[in-house]
């Protein structure tokens, strides 16, 4: 946070940890609205940049884990507390399922998006699975895989969460599995 300019650590402070309204951040900053949008996302980005420790298979699969019990228990403050202050979420609808369609930013804003897309239902389970090599989470709907969501993970942290809820994307999850063959004697 050092390396930012004023102007950035405010904007990005405000708008990513505390969710304040653009509006609000215009005043505070003295800044129009599309400075203000262009210091947080050049805050975003040096935050980025500054994070290069790389988390090893484990450590991954650990903060997948918590990440799935804080959805499923729907503990919000838990579940903010894995995700880095500057977490961007994307939702892919694909235009065929009611999604988000600008990325959420902020441990915040993406803890309140996914608790709400994961809500407790009845007849919908959250699993581990390797999503890309790594593990994520997979929300199923009466058995149907209705949600893939791959985890990018920095410093202990996840830093980038994907949420794939397009059905032609998802549609290799919901295939059978091929039958199996004989063994040949």
């Amino acid at each position: 946070m050092d390396s930012l300019s004023p102007a950035e650590r405010v904007a990005f402070v405000r708008n990513d940890v505390f969710g304040t309204t653009p509006d609000a951040v215009t005043d505070i900053v003295g800044r129009t609205e599309p400075e203000c949008a262009g210091h947080t996302d050049q805050a975003r980005r040096c935050l980025r940049m500054q994070r290069s420790r790389p988390t090893t298979p484990q450590q991954h699969d650990s903060l997948a884990r918590s990440v799935r019990r804080a959805c499923v228990t729907e503990d919000a403050e838990l579940l903010a507390s894995l995700l880095c202050p500057d977490v961007t979420a994307v939702f892919d609808g694909g235009g065929k399922v009611r999604a988000l369609n600008r990325p959420v930013h902020g441990r915040r804003q993406v803890a309140h998006s996914l608790l709400t897309l994961l809500a407790r239902r009845t007849r919908t389970t959250l699993t581990t699975h390797s999503v890309n090599g790594r593990t994520g989470l997979v929300a199923r709907y009466d058995h149907r895989v209705a949600a893939v969501i791959s985890l990018d993970v920095a410093d202990r942290h996840v830093a980038q969460v994907w949420v794939v809820l397009n059905l032609d994307k998802l549609r290799s999850w919901n295939q059978p599995p091929p039958p199996e063959t004989p063994a040949h004697a």
